[in-house]
C-alpha cells in the first residue's frame, strides 16, 4: 500500500454544524462540534481521492483500518495548555518582535516600555498567548549570536512571563533554557528542530510544549532556489519525520 495522507475536507461551523454532528451527518474536527467534517481526502504521490465519510466501508481492508485510526486522532478532543482553550473559538497568538530587523515590525517595539506596553495591548484586543523573538528569521536576514539575542528579549521577557501567557521563538537550546526557567509557556522553533542539535533534549527535559515549523535551508539562503517534488506531502513527511 503506498504511503498517503487522510485530511479532512468538506466543512461545517456553528449551529449546522451541531446540527449535523447531533445527526451523525459530520464528525467534530477535534472534538469540537461547532466545527465538522463530512468527507476526507486521501492524499498520496500518485493520487488524491476525496470520499465521504458515510462511504469508508468501500475502501481495502488495510486502508480503511488505517483511515479509521487517522479518524481518531482527527476527531478526538485536544488538551487545553498554555493557555490556550480548544473548547473555544479562535485561539489567538500576538507576536511581539523584539528585533530591529523583522519583516513586518523590526525597531518598532524592541524597547522595554514599549515593548511591554504592545504585548498589553495586544492582549486587551483578545490575545491568549504573546510570542516573543529576539533574532529576525526574515528571508535574508543573518542570524546573530547567543549573547545579542538573549540581551534583547531577557528584561522584556522576565515581566511578560509574571503577567501574560509567553511563547518564545528562538532557534537555540540555551536560549529555550533560560526563558523555559522564566515561565515560558511554549517554544516556537522556526529551524525545525534542526538549528541546534541539543534542542530535543530541551524540550524532552522540561516536557514543554513546542511549535515546530517547516523550511528548507537557513533563513539567510532559503529563497535561494527551494525545490519540492510535491510540495504538500513533502512539508507533511518533513513534520511526520
Amino acid at each position: 500500500m503506498p504511503k498517503y495522507y487522510t485530511r479532512a475536507c468538506n466543512f461545517y461551523y456553528g449551529r449546522i454544524s451541531k446540527t449535523l454532528v447531533k445527526k451523525k451527518k459530520s464528525l467534530p474536527l477535534n472534538g469540537n462540534k461547532e466545527i465538522s467534517f463530512d468527507h476526507l481526502e486521501l492524499i498520496s504521490r500518485k493520487s488524491k481521492k476525496k470520499i465521504s465519510i458515510k462511504k469508508l466501508s468501500s475502501l481495502p481492508k488495510l486502508l480503511k483500518k488505517q483511515v479509521i485510526l487517522d479518524l481518531r486522532k482527527i476527531t478526538s478532543k485536544k488538551k487545553n495548555f498554555a493557555n490556550f482553550n480548544f473548547s473555544k473559538l479562535p485561539n489567538i497568538m500576538g507576536v511581539l518582535n523584539l528585533t530591529p530587523d523583522s519583516f513586518s515590525d523590526g525597531g518598532k517595539f524592541n524597547k522595554k516600555k514599549i515593548g511591554i506596553k504592545h504585548a498589553e495591548k495586544m492582549f486587551l484586543s483578545g490575545a491568549d498567548l504573546i510570542d516573543v523573538g529576539g533574532e529576525s528569521t526574515r528571508p535574508g536576514s543573518k542570524g546573530v549570536n547567543l549573547k545579542v539575542e538573549w540581551n534583547r528579549i531577557n528584561k522584556i521577557l522576565h515581566l511578560m512571563c509574571k503577567r501574560f501567557s509567553v511563547s518564545l521563538d528562538t532557534r537555540k537550546s540555551e536560549i529555550m533554557e533560560k526563558g523555559i526557567k522564566l515561565g515560558v509557556k511554549i517554544i516556537n522553533d522556526i529551524s525545525g528542530l534542526n538549528y541546534d542539535s541539543k534542542t530535543k533534549y530541551i524540550l524532552k527535559k522540561y516536557k514543554i510544549p513546542f511549535i515546530i515549523q517547516h523550511s528548507q535551508g537557513t533563513p539567510e539562503n532559503m529563497q535561494n532556489d527551494p525545490s519540492y517534488k510535491y510540495e504538500l506531502l513533502d512539508i507533511y513527511d518533513f513534520f511526520e519525520k
